[in-house]
């Protein structure tokens, strides 16, 4: 049975775009047939939990989690499934902290595509006022804040919703923009050196209408769309967007669901366009938060959510007005590869079993670890300190790379810092910042860090998307040079200068492991 919420997903489609769900292809279409036809469906489905029968803790800030009071506003898992006829790809934005690798699995099984013809991508928006589905946050610091029934329903949604998209595909076209954008009140880096990813990049489908030719959707003060004096031909589908910020601008005091900032964008783009709109997070590590003057809870926080939210996606759209391009969406491609890296933080050694429902812990030669080593391998970490690297548990995880036409989209399983895709390292990206502040006691070594060519470079696309907590979440990805952390069971006491992020990375040698599948990846 579909859920209620997913039916109404579809219901949501057909009455915007103002078609009725069909098959993906008319009789006699011949799609893919030299990469001319593209398709694409897209809609969103409320996965807000109930708090009278699932009990939420949220997640995102410090060893415990926050008991839920209320519903500020809606979540929800938002898709957009895109074919050339012969190669399908989902794309979903989810507003959560994060999901693990065998969330994204199970709901690749619910949806039972072949994996040679489709491909499902699950990225989450890092909301902080979400529950907790990482089994980090719960009522005290080492337990569970998990809910299985909030879970469960959250994976199920998400699967019915991509199955009902796929028998609602229809013919479309593509437009795509993108460019940096000044972050001043929007975004800051809070960790040296400081690199902000400026980079806004978009993507519109268009359902098209073969009598109408190729026209172009554009804004219209008194309607969310016009149509080059054809109004009517030409609907948008969705708009798809990437930037990098934490979404955490309600802070750590705020008890209340929240989608936060990326929410408002939603909510900006949906409302002026009539589509589906799709937010993708960025390279958010380092640490890009929001630049306000400090994160809170109250009206005055869900004032800037809104402010920055807002602000994003009237920047976006402006971009897809000034500057969009139509381009050719085919053919859809996609390419993944799974690798292993060791757990090495401490903390997550001695809280393993904790973990073991998002990942399959393994050896490093991918043989699975015995049942009875989730318990002996945290005793034996905290008996005799430091568990030998020989001990470690490895965990799969996942690199995937998506293209319809020149639109080239690179998911990162886990929080990336932002000069690991772009550089930054010679202070083209502080904007007007200090690359080092005088106060910082541990300054890093800039001698040391890695040079050109950067992930960004390597797509050599105008439209390509370095995506984060893409298919699983390691936490932060941390350049190897300046990865520091206190060599004791619980990493306390806290080494000199900025290095909180280390406490919530799996450890120091995914950071290489990653960027050699990269460049494996990205040869193709």
């Amino acid at each position: 049975m579909i859920p209620l919420s997913a039916s109404l997903s579809v219901f949501w489609l057909t009455a915007v775009l103002g078609v009725a769900p069909r098959s993906a292809f008319a009789a006699g279409d011949s799609p893919g047939r030299g990469g001319a036809k593209l398709y694409a469906a897209a809609g969103k489905v409320d996965i807000t939990p109930d708090l009278e029968r699932e009990t939420i803790w949220l997640a995102g800030y410090g060893a415990a989690g926050r008991r839920a009071r209320g519903i500020h506003d809606p979540l929800y898992a938002r898709a957009l499934v895109v074919s050339d006829g012969r190669k399908s790809v989902a794309l979903v934005g989810v507003d959560s902290i994060g999901l693990f690798r065998e969330d994204v699995l199970a709901i690749r099984r619910a949806i039972g595509w072949d994996e040679g013809s489709g491909y499902v991508f699950i990225a989450a928006t890092h909301d902080h006022s979400a529950p907790d589905t990482l089994g980090l946050w719960g009522r005290f610091p080492g337990v569970s804040g998990v809910d299985r029934r909030y879970r469960r329903r959250m994976l199920d949604s998400i699967a019915h919703l991509v199955k009902d998209l796929t028998e609602s595909l229809q013919e479309a076209e593509l437009e795509a923009a993108g460019g940096p954008i000044d972050p001043a009140g929007l975004s800051r880096d809070a960790r040296d050196p400081v690199v902000i990813d400026p980079e806004l990049q978009t993507a519109r489908f268009l359902r098209r209408d073969p009598a109408a030719g190729r026209a172009r959707a554009v804004l219209h003060s008194r309607s969310p769309w016009r149509h080059n004096g054809a109004r009517g031909r030409a609907r948008v589908i969705a708009t798809l967007v990437r930037w990098s910020c934490h979404s955490e601008v309600l802070g750590r005091d705020n008890l209340l669901v929240t989608a936060d900032y990326p929410g408002e964008l939603c909510r900006e783009i949906e409302g002026r366009t009539g589509g589906a709109c799709l937010f993708l997070n960025g390279a958010i590590g380092g640490l890009l938060t929001p630049d306000v003057d400090e994160l809170g809870a109250g009206a005055k926080g869900f004032e800037e959510a809104k402010r920055i939210g807002q602000a994003v996606a009237r920047r976006a759209l402006a971009m897809l007005h000034h500057d969009g391009a139509r381009v050719n969406g085919g053919p859809v491609r996609f390419d993944s590869r799974v690798v292993r890296v060791p757990v090495e933080n401490s903390r997550y050694l001695l809280f393993l079993n904790s973990l073991v429902f998002g990942h399959r812990l393994l050896t490093e030669d991918g043989v699975p670890l015995p049942f009875w080593k989730r318990w002996w391998l945290p005793i034996r970490h905290l008996a005799v300190f430091p568990l030998p690297a020989s001990l470690h548990p490895w965990v799969e995880t996942e690199v995937s790379r998506v293209r319809f036409g020149p639109v080239d989209i690179l998911g990162v399983p886990g929080e990336l810092f932002p000069e690991l895709a772009i550089g930054g390292y010679d202070g083209r990206y502080r904007f007007g910042h200090p690359l080092v502040r005088p106060t910082n006691s541990q300054p890093p070594d800039l001698s040391r860090a890695p040079r050109s060519p950067y992930l960004r470079e390597r797509m050599r696309s105008k439209y390509g998307m370095v995506v984060g907590l893409a298919n699983d979440e390691l936490g932060y990805i941390i350049p190897s040079y300046d990865f520091i952390a206190t060599p004791t069971r619980s990493m306390l006491p806290k080494p000199k200068g900025h290095h909180y992020e280390e406490t919530n990375s799996i450890g120091p040698s995914a950071t290489a492991i990653l960027l050699k599948a990269y460049e494996e990846l990205l040869k193709r």
